[in-house]
């Protein structure tokens, strides 16, 4: 990904597309890409869509690759932790510019620790549904169950 200009949005829609289509290895959809396909859905669907497109799309990759592994809290910890970014951004800036804004303030997956101890986030019953967080609240917006 070009780290130092925002993607255009047709390299965004590109990165979404290859998601979605499985077109990239497991080792190609890096942390930052996910993002990028959270966001994309988050800037131009419904919450609960974005969600919903998120997890089957999840869903979907994972199957492809014969792997196991989705997990249902951190799904929906991402999505509203990113949901918070945007709307805590100007909607008057282009996609492409919120969205390497929000790959920028979140560069690594352990912000999920900032919210979570391991042991809760890595339960069995957390891969399966949402499950709070339980050393800080992740915000106000509320996960389809």
């Amino acid at each position: 990904m070009n780290t130092r200009n925002a993607l255009t949005e047709a390299e965004i829609v590109d990165i979404v597309t290859k998601f979605e289509s499985c077109a990239f290895r497991l080792d190609e959809f890096t942390h930052a890409r996910h993002i990028t396909v959270a966001c994309w859905y988050l800037a131009t669907l419904p919450f609960e869509e974005a969600l919903l497109r998120m997890r089957s799309g999840l869903q979907h990759f994972i199957g492809h690759h014969r792997k196991a592994g989705y997990h249902e809290t951190i799904t929906q910890f991402w999505m509203i932790l990113l949901e918070q970014a945007f709307r805590s951004t100007s909607e008057d800036r282009r996609i492409p510019i919120r969205v390497q804004e929000a790959v920028a303030q979140f560069p690594d997956k352990d912000v999920l620790f900032r919210y979570y101890t391991r042991e809760k986030v890595m339960s069995e019953e957390a891969r399966e549904r949402w499950i709070e967080p339980d050393l800080r609240p992740v915000g106000l917006v509320v996960p389809v169950r």
